[in-house]
């Protein structure tokens, strides 16, 4: 097995009803039709698949349908979609899974100022790092996959070291892309760093404790004048250099390297829909 895989892991869109999509609800053996939800959120209705798949339909030919493409039957997705026209995605997760990497010993900073929030075990061991607030369009989670199948009593033992890297990025309705659009630059705007860096470089003491702080809180660093946050993030950066590279292969040089192979991708999913969105044809 490779030490890095990176996938599309999660994909939640809007289309509409082409006149025969309640008919192949009531008609697939695919379907769940006696799961059905209250209503939220405009959707009247909600129906399983048989791996996960989530559909709404608001009644009045609106439909929602979440999936991961890693776990469903991609056939019959895109038996589904054939049925639908005009989509347009609502939520995108890329995961990069690091195998035989421990991450215990990386911490991560972010390219713009983004809350976090820590899970660790009772010996302060992290379990799941969040970056970004839930409401955001855009959010990581970076969390000890091997664990989460342990927990679940899934075989992981062959993985040794299993971590994952995860960006959640939602869409607005009015963000009516071509499908490699949604494959954003810079989407991966966070960067792996060693934790406990040497910063004895630093021959003041007064920099040296801002610095040391800084790492253990670097969401204070907003709160500086322009020129002081100029000044730290500058020293920042260079005991992150002078410490190497802790990743060889970091989560933004991984995704920027198979890009092309997403987005061809969406590409092939969104050609299974009835008819496409603000264009004709795949572009």
């Amino acid at each position: 097995m490779a030490d890095t895989i990176i996938s599309i892991d999660r994909i939640s869109l809007i289309a509409y009803d082409n006149g025969r999509f309640n008919h192949y609800l009531k008609n697939s053996s695919y379907v769940d039709i006696d799961f059905q939800t209250k209503k939220t959120y405009g959707f009247r209705q909600a129906y399983k698949g048989l791996y996960g798949e989530f559909i709404e339909v608001d009644g009045k030919g609106k439909v929602r349908l979440d999936f991961n493409p890693n776990k469903v039957n991609m056939n019959e997705i895109g038996h589904i979609l054939s049925h639908l026209k005009y989509p347009h995605l609502t939520r995108l997760d890329i995961a990069v899974d690091y195998f035989n990497i421990d991450f215990q010993n990386i911490e991560w900073s972010s390219m713009r100022a983004r809350k976090r929030n820590y899970w660790a075990d009772e010996y302060e061991t992290l379990e799941t790092l969040y970056i970004g607030s839930p409401s955001s369009d855009k959010r990581f989670r970076i969390y000890n996959k091997a664990l989460e199948m342990e927990e679940k009593k899934k075989e992981s033992a062959n993985f040794g070291h299993w971590w994952r890297i995860e960006v959640q990025h939602r869409f607005k309705a009015n963000d009516n892309y071509s499908p490699p659009e949604y494959l954003l630059p810079n989407l991966f705007d966070i960067r792996p760093y060693r934790k406990n860096l040497d910063i004895s470089f630093i021959d003041k003491f007064s920099e040296r404790t801002t610095v040391g702080y800084l790492l253990e809180h670097p969401e204070e660093l907003k709160k500086a004048d322009k020129k002081t946050r100029a000044k730290y993030k500058k020293l920042l950066e260079e005991a992150k250099e002078r410490a190497g590279a802790v990743l060889e292969n970091p989560p933004h040089e991984v995704y920027e390297k198979e890009k092309s192979l997403l987005a061809d991708q969406l590409k092939d999913l969104f050609s299974k829909c009835a008819r496409l969105t603000a264009f004709e044809e795949v572009v």
